[in-house]
Order: C-alpha cells, then structure tokens, then sequence
C-alpha cells in the first residue's frame, strides 16, 4: 500500500476520533448540571428560634357563698378562678365551685350536679337548665334547701351584674315544689346582709 494513502487513512482516522470526542464532550455537557460553585454548598446553621412562651391563664376574683355546717347562715368566700369566654361559661365555672363545695363545709349544691343550659332574657332573669341531680337540693331536710337556692342566687348575683333573678330548671321543666320560702316555680331574688333576714357569714380569711 502506498505511503500516501496510509497516512490519509491514519488522519481519517484521527479526526474520525477528534469529532467522536467532541461529540461526547458536547453531550455530556448538555446532560450534566453546571458545576457550583464550593462556598454556596456550605450549610448554614439555623437562626435560633425563640422560646415558646407559656401565657398565662387570666383569672377572675368571685364571691361565693356556702351553706354552714349548722345554723341558718351563708359563709361568703372569696376565689380566684380562670376566666372563661362568654357569660354562660362563667356561670359554669361559679356553679363548678359551688359543687366543689370549700374544706370543712358542704357544698351549695350536689357534686354531680350538671347544668345542661344557661340563657339570660332581656329582663335579667338567668335560667339553669340542670339535670336530675339538682332535686336532691329541694328534697334536703330543714332549712338546706333554702339555704342552697339562696347560696347559689346570691352567688350568681354578686357576680354578674347583669344577673337580677334566677330560674331553676330540671331537664327543660320548671321545678316543683318548695324550697323554704322559695317557690321554686318563680324566679328567684337574691337576698344578701341588710335586704333580709337570712344572716350571712363574714368572708373566709385567707
């Protein structure tokens, strides 16, 4: 073979392989993501986030009257309770302490006592819709009975403005029967020291 024609081949040959490579190189190129750049790779650390903080619970000071343990008396005690939304759920909560009842004394009205709904009227005469649990205060011996009404009346009062009388409910009907003095049929007034003759203790000493 000729020597021109071998080295025509060999060039043909190496240029056949330069373009091959070029075209790998190009493809390549296009497939993978441009390089970037070290420094934009560093992590960095998270800004420290604040502390959660814990708000606090606002309270409300209410006055509560109890039933004594003997005696035709009310004891007044002053307590601090968290605040709730809304007038319905304040007098829950009044009502949730007069159930609790204080150390050494009883409560206004029977622990399980539930109160199914709360609706004031235009007039100011606040009802409570209470479950079953609520007769066992009128069906009480003596004076207990009008000693209840009164505390959780008075309670109520001393502690809503708004709240000029109470009507007690059972399960959506008008309770029966008399309670003391209380005709439980009727809205009931609050009777505190000075308007009546139903004494009514000093506050607790706390």
């Amino acid at each position: 073979m000729p020597e021109s024609v071998r080295q025509a081949r060999v060039w043909l040959w190496l240029a056949l392989l330069v373009i091959s490579l070029g075209l790998t190189a190009a493809i390549a190129w296009q497939l993978l993501p441009p390089a970037t750049d070290l420094p934009t790779l560093r992590l960095r650390s998270p800004s420290p986030q604040p502390a959660p903080t814990t708000v606090a619970t606002e309270r409300r000071r209410v006055r509560l009257f109890f039933p004594q343990g003997t005696g035709e008396a009310l004891k007044e005690v002053e307590r601090e309770i968290p605040r709730r939304p809304g007038l319905a759920e304040e007098v829950r909560a009044v009502l949730r302490e007069l159930a609790n009842g204080e150390p050494g004394g009883r409560p206004a009205i029977p622990p399980a006592t539930e109160v199914r709904q709360v609706f004031l009227d235009a007039f100011g005469i606040l009802y409570l819709d209470f479950n079953k649990e609520i007769q066992a205060v009128a069906e009480a011996p003596d004076e207990e009975p009008e000693l209840a009404i009164s505390a959780v009346v008075n309670s109520l009062a001393a502690n809503f403005s708004e709240v000029k009388r109470v009507q007690f409910l059972v399960e959506g009907k008008e309770m029966a029967g008399m309670a003391g003095r209380w005709d439980l049929r009727r809205p009931v007034n609050p009777r505190f020291p000075g308007e009546e003759d139903l004494p009514v203790g000093s506050p607790l000493q706390e």
